[in-house]
């Protein structure tokens, strides 16, 4: 399991070196409870609940052999993305790998330090799920009978991309493929000999996943 932000304008990807011991999302309504005067308490459904959540990551100093592949032992590189990010309210979607766990997020202030004189900096986020009004606007149209205006009028095939800062094959592979591991076949496909290696301003040639 991977814990891994990508963020919806440019399509960057970061993915957290080191997955927490636990990760918790929250899902579903909340319940309002109402006192009437001849019936006593009853509970009705409310408002769809927000996820909020608070959670510490390590960014360890070098490459260890619990981090994910490729790691290159740069924390504060990390904490300056996350940063960036949240002072320009980006919208991000967090994503749990092997779990449905996929949904926006705001960040909030990003709390960053050392504690162990190890140079391995712990960085604590503020996630608050994004309500998309544009989703909600749909939601409604299809309760109405009538079609959204907002929904999408055909996707058209991708065929080339160019590689952003934060941007891994893996990350590519599933986002246009839904399957990271035609990373490496991808790798081959563009004559890039180690996999793990790409960088800003590189041109990768997308083809149709039948070619890879």
């Amino acid at each position: 399991m991977q814990i891994i932000f990508r963020n919806v304008k440019t399509n960057q990807e970061l993915i957290m070196p080191v997955t927490p011991s636990d990760f918790y999302v929250e899902d579903g309504r909340q319940v309002e409870s109402l006192d009437m005067t001849d019936t006593g308490q009853v509970n009705l459904p409310g408002l769809k609940s927000l996820f909020n959540e608070q959670k510490e990551f390590l960014l360890p100093s070098s490459d260890r052999n619990y981090t994910a592949s490729g790691w290159t032992g740069e924390p504060y590189a990390v904490v300056d993305q996350l940063v960036e990010w949240s002072n320009d309210g980006d919208v991000l979607r967090l994503i749990v790998t092997d779990t449905p766990v996929n949904f926006p997020v705001l960040l909030g202030p990003v709390r960053h330090g050392q504690k162990d004189g190890t140079g391995d900096v712990y960085v604590t986020l503020e996630l608050r799920r994004y309500r998309e009004l544009q989703e909600e606007a749909t939601e409604t149209n299809q309760n109405t009978g009538n079609k959204s205006r907002a929904e999408p009028q055909g996707k058209k095939e991708e065929t080339s991309y160019t590689v952003v800062k934060g941007d891994t094959l893996w990350g590519i592979a599933r986002r246009t493929y839904g399957d990271p591991n035609l990373a490496w076949k991808l790798a081959e496909f563009n004559g890039v000999k180690n996999a793990n290696l790409i960088y800003p301003g590189q041109a990768l040639k997308l083809p149709d996943k039948g070619s890879l």
